[in-house]
């Protein structure tokens, strides 16, 4: 059942707790973009949907650590690794509240709705070791490794000090984050058979094809929708999201695609047709 995306937050010890572990949250420049404002309500109203999504991606990063954090443990991966990645469900704790907070300078977020029960992959079937190498692949090589790779793009973009500040501090948790993949297969790769990886090859194109949108669609092209004004769009933390087609593309073939097929885990040839604007 979807329900509005909402987040709360019970101050206290648990703030407390979070603030030493997670300092520096409340030096950002908070306050300064609804002063600096200027821009048409149309921007505000495309940048408060963007700022809600961002948060409510980070809250399914929230889960998605959980689960692959509890499918490390079942698969008896190193204990260095298991308590780093532990760490990272922090990191998108304060990502959520970050790109919250953000949403609420512009007025407050757009409403949105969820299915919390469908919100996240879960790992399911197959050997420990099988859905520890599922959920690393889905989490760190693709979905981290997209996010970060785009997002540092809108923080070049960004001309405002506040959403700089925001894609700052996410970008170096995301820096640690896109690591795990690389760490994670070092470790398993020798206990990893050619059938396992032509399956994880298999699942690597059910990601691509999901995030083919991004620059497949003609609205990711820019070939519907209206046309914001840039200067202001990246005032509040954006590029044109016209622009934003031929990054993911690049940041997808660079950052995920090309470092996966060096340890063997590559797309098929029907797979490769999503890699191109147009299929």
């Amino acid at each position: 059942m979807k329900v509005p995306f909402e987040v709360e937050w019970q101050g206290g010890p648990a703030e407390h707790h979070f603030r030493r572990a997670r300092p520096g949250a409340d030096d950002l420049p908070w306050g300064t973009l609804a002063r600096d404002l200027g821009c048409s309500p149309e921007v505000v109203e495309f940048a408060r949907g963007a700022w809600t999504e961002v948060a409510i991606n980070e809250y399914r990063a929230v889960a998605l650590f959980c689960e692959v954090v509890r499918a490390l443990v079942e698969a008896k991966a190193p204990l260095d690794l298991i308590g780093m990645t532990s760490a990272f469900i922090a990191d998108e704790c304060l990502h959520v509240e970050l790109a919250s907070r953000m949403a609420m300078e512009l007025g407050g977020a757009a409403r949105k709705f969820v299915d919390l029960d469908q919100f996240a992959l879960r790992g399911l079937g197959g050997t420990a070791l099988q859905r520890a190498n599922e959920l690393v692949l889905r989490v760190g090589c693709v979905a981290e490794a997209f996010s970060g790779g785009t997002a540092s793009v809108s923080f070049e973009a960004t001309t405002h000090p506040l959403p700089q500040a925001v894609y700052r501090k996410i970008l170096q948790d995301e820096a640690h984050h896109r690591r795990l993949g690389g760490l994670y297969f070092e470790w398993a790769l020798p206990r990893i058979d050619d059938a396992e990886r032509r399956r994880l090859g298999q699942i690597l194109g059910g990601s691509i094809r999901a995030l083919s949108p991004f620059w497949m669609s003609s609205r990711a092209r820019g070939v519907e929708g209206p046309v914001l004004p840039e200067d202001e769009l990246r005032r509040l933390g954006w590029p044109d999201p016209s622009r934003f087609a031929p990054v993911a593309l690049e940041v997808t073939l660079r950052d995920i695609v090309e470092p996966l097929a060096t340890i063997g885990i590559e797309l098929s040839t029907e797979d490769r047709l999503f890699l191109s604007p147009t299929g």
